[in-house]
């Protein structure tokens, strides 16, 4: 399957959609279009002198769908020339001692802040009709030690989004920021996305090398995410500059969509480079087009990383996201189209993972 649109395919994918020939659930009309992020820590992170409620920031800014990551390496990362880099190596038990007393600490303030967490295909359901619900991710899998029976302990934590690599070394296969070792997807790898599928986890492809995406579209069937960065011709490689070697080579990102998947669009501001377009609420409404263009709408989103991309952000709040959808929606396309955008092409996916689930 090809899914490269000229501009004037897409324009009759777009007239398409206006003539209703499309199945995709319609967004009715609104001042405030219904918006998914596919990665975000908004919240976790940043400082906030007089507090904050995501129920309600995700509500005031339709926000209905929201990817919320925990990160799992943090303690053993650090910044370097510019980028993040794997600073030690986690003893035994560490990563998993790490992982379920952020995931209790976050717990803790969603029970504060009374946020729903999408558990099942009822709650995207709910979120595609206006009610707020925050899907649970990982970034990554190092929690699981090379223990595939964890992803059931984390699945009934409430994780339905797993990313498998991130910033350190790691078991299931290669990041993009460090010199390869695997040579892409192990096979233990593989049998992480084979038990993602039986649990019904979407899996997410991000910082992952070429052949580590190679191997797990392999592995499985089901549709899969590459939830943020953006897209380049070739990518880059483990030496480039940060934003370089973690972007997205065109071919790779078209063999994610061809897989039925999808690729978000990152937050991260570099004005001092004129080869990287995105630096404005306009630049990132006009990257998502071209996005669009390169692999189809059907296989676009937003991937914001909120609050954790580093060093600069075009976003610091969800108001910024409203106000790029705000952006799309006056640019004369189908309803249909940009719902796919917003929250449908992510809420489709995250269903049919939903659905992959056998127990």
């Amino acid at each position: 399957m090809n899914n490269h649109l000229t501009r004037r395919q897409f324009a009759a994918f777009n007239a398409a959609c206006m003539a209703g020939a499309l199945s995709q659930p319609v967004q009715a009309q609104a001042a405030k279009p219904l918006v998914a992020d596919m990665h975000s820590h908004y919240g976790q992170f940043l400082p906030r002198l007089f507090g904050m409620d995501l129920q309600q920031h995700m509500q005031d800014n339709a926000i209905m769908l929201l990817a919320w990551a925990v990160v799992d390496d943090q303690k053993w990362m650090t910044p370097a020339s510019g980028r993040l880099q794997q600073a030690s190596i986690p003893k035994p038990g560490e990563l998993w001692d790490y992982f379920q007393a952020r995931m209790a600490d976050y717990e803790g303030r969603l029970q504060q802040w009374k946020v729903t967490k999408a558990l099942t295909v009822a709650d995207i359901d709910a979120a595609l009709t206006g009610q707020p619900r925050l899907l649970l991710a990982t970034e990554s899998a190092n929690f699981l030690e090379g223990q595939v029976d964890r992803l059931a302990k984390a699945h009934a934590m409430g994780v339905r989004h797993l990313q498998l690599v991130h910033y350190i070394r790691s078991p299931l296969g290669d990041h993009q920021t460090a010199e390869p070792v695997h040579g892409g997807l192990t096979p233990l790898g593989a049998q992480v996305v084979a038990e993602c599928k039986r649990l019904g986890l979407l899996v997410d492809l991000a910082h992952g090398t070429p052949a580590l995406v190679d191997g797990a579209l392999a592995a499985s069937n089901a549709a899969m995410v590459w939830s943020h960065s953006w897209i380049t011709p070739a990518g880059g490689s483990h030496e480039s500059p940060g934003y370089i070697a973690r972007s997205l080579a065109l071919p790779t990102a078209r063999k994610i969509a061809a897989q039925g998947g999808a690729v978000g669009l990152w937050c991260l501001r570099l004005p001092n480079d004129p080869a990287y377009p995105v630096n404005s609420i306009r630049a990132y409404a006009d990257e998502i087009m071209r996005m669009s263009d390169l692999i189809g709408p059907a296989h676009v989103a937003f991937g914001t990383d909120m609050e954790g991309v580093w060093p600069a952000r075009l976003m610091t709040s969800y108001s910024d996201l409203a106000e790029v959808a705000n952006n799309l929606a006056r640019r004369g396309l189908s309803d249909t189209l940009l719902n796919g955008i917003f929250i449908g092409n992510y809420a489709r996916i995250v269903k049919q993972a939903m659905n992959g689930a056998t127990t």
